[in-house]
């Protein structure tokens, strides 16, 4: 059987997750009427279902969640209409007469379910991978109905890897259905999304996703949605890994060399030695005075992502766009009056280097020096 993984990756944090507890979100009813609940008509036996499913939508938005769900609905042995919502799911715990399959799941333990990802310190889904997965599809069902396959993401697949799976989508395995997530449709192979049903995933409107971010004890869902582009997910991890005050110290840094207040080789410096800090996580129950006794860690990769924010904001509030657009809207009052003091050709050779050093920083490179450069330049975008 290949190896699976019960854990979930949110930015750079690996969190476990909770099979019992699935479900899909609030901006996701629809969604699961589409994929689930719309085989079964009249009745609970179900009709058909694709054999595979390709689920596209950007980070942070529940794909995985949704898919895991999707898994475990299609492998429960009595799925049940939510009194509540009126769609068919899986049989929930709650009710008392929960199945054996939904059991076997709760607990990482279906043996019907396969979940593929990166392997761990690898960036892409290996052949072997999927070799073995395609061995394994074709034995019969230990638990005498569907067998699942969970692929993500799958634009991690190697060319190999992407032409074994497709061998495999010409000639699908009866009873076995193959779920992909993919951040980016685009970069699958163009004969591997014609073979599936694509479902995309809208960012969720914000009456849903506003009050889900305030149960979750979020104060200021207005702006974290503002910074996580409308994803939700990415919103509450801001909040979970003290981005937040991460990408404030990064913009007051900014701001105080635009100001002319700072040499920008100095704060270069600065934000490097936070580079090196060893990363801790910091919990909202920690006394404030162990929180104070280490430097905040920064990522090369925050450096460089918000100062990119910062630069596109302030490109938008330089062409006049609507401030609807800006997503660092806390900071409208400092940047608006610094929109009209940049050159926009230094600012664009600004924002080449930003997308030069997204792929610098994962090879060999001189931080220090390509901060050092990134500063400077930021100071020269003022007219």
């Amino acid at each position: 059987m290949p190896k699976t993984t019960s854990k979930n990756t949110v930015s750079d944090n690996v969190i476990v997750v909770d099979y019992s507890t699935l479900t899909y979100y609030p901006w996701q009813l629809s969604i699961w009427g589409k994929i689930f609940s719309s085989h079964f008509k009249n009745s609970l036996k179900p009709e058909q279902f694709p054999h595979a499913v390709l689920l596209a939508g950007v980070s942070g938005i529940g794909k995985k969640d949704l898919a895991l769900y999707y898994a475990k609905s299609l492998l429960c042995q009595s799925p049940k209409k939510n009194e509540h919502t009126g769609q068919v799911e899986a049989c929930h715990s709650n009710l008392g007469d929960e199945c054996r399959s939904c059991q076997l799941f709760n607990s990482a333990n279906h043996p019907d379910f396969v979940h593929i990802t990166t392997p761990e310190e690898k960036k892409v889904i290996p052949v072997d991978s999927i070799r073995e997965l395609i061995e394994w599809s074709v034995l019969s069902s230990q638990m005498g109905g569907k067998k699942v396959i969970l692929i993500e993401p799958a634009e991690a697949m190697n060319p190999n890897a992407s032409n074994s799976l497709l061998k495999t989508l010409e000639e699908p395995v009866p009873g076995t259905i193959i779920i992909l997530l993919t951040n980016k449709k685009q970069a699958l192979l163009p004969t591997i999304r014609s073979r599936c049903q694509t479902i995309d995933l809208p960012l969720p409107e914000k009456q849903y996703a506003k009050p889900w971010l305030q149960q979750k004890g979020c104060d200021n869902s207005e702006l974290l949605l503002s910074l996580a582009s409308g994803a939700p997910l990415l919103a509450l991890d801001m909040t979970q890994v003290g981005q937040l005050h991460v990408r404030n110290s990064i913009i007051n840094h900014l701001l105080t060399i635009i100001n002319g207040n700072t040499d920008p080789v100095k704060v270069a410096e600065e934000l490097f030695k936070q580079t090196k800090v060893k990363k801790t996580k910091v919990h909202k129950n920690m006394p404030k005075a162990k929180k104070d006794t280490k430097p905040m860690f920064i990522s090369t990769y925050d450096i460089i992502y918000w100062t990119d924010s910062i630069l596109s904001d302030l490109a938008r509030l330089a062409q006049n766009c609507d401030q609807n657009t800006i997503n660092n809207i806390d900071f409208i009052q400092s940047l608006q009056p610094l929109s009209h003091r940049l050159n926009l050709n230094n600012v664009l050779q600004l924002s080449d280097l930003i997308n030069k050093a997204y792929f610098e920083i994962q090879g060999q490179v001189n931080i220090n020096l390509l901060l050092e450069k990134l500063m400077i330049d930021w100071k020269n975008c003022l007219k």
